[in-house]
């Protein structure tokens, strides 16, 4: 039997697919244009060099396909119609459009001719339209023949249950198989599906049959298990979606999607992702680089003031959970005493008896931390993002606290919302869960730099509490 993609493999190939037919298709509008303005010439007059507008081609290329992951053209296409697509693609081009032509204005090098530019919108309305009816039209055949199916699941009978049902099995090419329904009571069977249980119970149902995918249609009667079900479907990494009646009992961002016309909103849309993800790398690895160099005679001096003060390694490896529920050795300065926690791990508390002369200094001031700017450099945290804490507490904190271990879709930081809003040390998990939330559903990169701002003033108002208590 032939191996068919998985949903990843098959998200991937069509993603870089379609990013080379956006890059190459928009390269030829531009082309076409200047094809078309040199048809127009007088007969004897000399056109325009092919090159200086294949210049200004390779630069459409480059801001059209920008513009078309901005306006989230890359998302997953099953079940949306070609209409979606043209408008999608009518949009980025017309702004990517209009930033070409006012720069063109600013380049006095060469008069470009502005009527290349108005061709260019009717060529690329027509030209990206085409293409991606077509590259849609491939992905559905193949999603039809079996390749990138999403194992769906449905929880409850009310909303549009039966409707989506109904559309899902008479339109192969959305891409989904359906695994079943959990039903709020005993109806029995309502659909051409199998009932698979009780929605009761659906921890022990998703975790089984581990769908991709599952929509929420819950009846006005059990609204109340929705909660229950976003936080299993971000424990286990499954996309969930909600029938719209049941928006309005989550907080958060919220995509608006549709499956062949029924409208769905799609929770949980990480905005650190794709070229997002890209940016923040980025910013991290510019900002830990500069800051190991500009701190390294401060690693020193702390080195043999560690040394000095107490027996043991100058460093301490402690075991954190970080993106994606990935266990990694996190560097610190050691502040207690050597095998302080010979006896498992224990919650750090105020006057702690562990902790040695030089390690309240450290601690006083975040010095302590500063080590992890090379775990940031390894790509195993980013200067900010929620605070990583040990296996053996997140274990306890997913078991009693909503959304916990939605911190972990993104890198775990070297400070964070939480911290600078005053949540360090003992203080509430349930709080720091909202604020980090908050965060990640929320992120920019000028939003990173106002944290980073802000633990900066904080650190600098600790260091003076210090300076004056001495």
């Amino acid at each position: 039997m032939r191996q068919r993609l998985s949903p990843k493999s098959f998200r991937v190939l069509f993603f870089l697919f379609l990013f080379v037919a956006d890059f190459v298709v928009s390269y030829w509008v531009i082309m076409a244009a200047y094809e078309m303005r040199i048809g127009l010439l007088p007969p004897g007059a000399a056109p325009p060099p092919r090159r200086d507008y294949a210049g200004l081609a390779y630069l459409f290329a480059v801001l059209n396909v920008y513009f078309l992951y901005a306006f989230g053209t890359y998302k997953d296409t099953r079940g949306r119609s070609g209409i979606d697509e043209f408008f999608g693609v009518a949009k980025s081009s017309t702004v990517s459009l209009l930033v070409l032509m006012a720069s063109t204005f600013f380049y006095r090098e060469y008069e470009y001719s502005r009527l290349v530019i108005v061709y260019s919108f009717a060529i690329a309305y027509f030209m990206l339209g085409v293409s991606r009816c077509l590259v849609t039209a491939v992905e559905r055949r193949m999603l039809a023949a079996g390749h990138g199916r999403k194992k769906l699941m449905f929880i409850g009978t009310g909303g549009h249950f039966e409707t989506l049902v109904r559309k899902v099995l008479e339109k192969p090419g959305t891409g989904y198989t359906v695994l079943g329904y959990l039903e709020e009571d005993h109806s029995g069977e309502l659909a051409a599906v199998p009932l698979l249980g009780s929605a009761a119970e659906m921890e022990k149902f998703v975790e089984h049959y581990e769908p991709d995918e599952v929509i929420v249609t819950l009846k006005p009667t059990h609204h109340h298990l929705v909660e229950a079900v976003v936080d299993v479907c971000d424990r286990r990494g499954i996309e969930c979606t909600l029938s719209p009646d049941l928006v309005g009992l989550m907080a958060g961002p919220r995509k608006f999607d549709e499956i062949s016309g029924v409208p769905l909103i799609r929770v949980r849309r990480l905005r650190a992702r794709g070229f997002n993800a890209f940016v923040k790398r980025a910013f991290d690895l510019a900002v830990s680089a500069a800051l190991i160099v500009l701190a390294a005679p401060l690693f020193v001096v702390v080195g043999v003031l560690i040394k000095l003060d107490s027996r043991g390694p100058v460093f301490y490896l402690q075991k954190r959970v970080g993106m994606d529920g990935v266990e990694y050795w996190m560097f610190k300065f050691r502040s207690m005493e050597q095998g302080a926690e010979e006896n498992g791990p224990a919650w750090s508390r105020e006057n702690d008896p562990r902790v040695t002369r030089v390690g309240r200094l450290l601690r006083a001031t975040s010095l302590d931390e500063t080590p992890q700017l090379f775990n940031v450099l390894m790509g195993q945290m980013s200067i900010v993002g929620p605070r990583p804490e040990r296996p053996h507490f997140v274990e306890k904190f997913e078991k009693g606290i909503a959304r916990y271990m939605e911190r972990h879709k993104v890198k775990a930081g070297m400070t964070g919302w939480a911290q600078v809003n005053g949540l360090r040390g003992d203080t509430s998990i349930e709080e720091r869960v909202r604020y980090d939330m908050y965060y990640i559903e929320n992120w920019s990169l000028a939003f990173d730099v106002k944290i980073v701002i802000l633990t900066v003033l904080t650190i600098g108002q600790d260091v003076l509490n210090v300076l004056l208590r001495r």
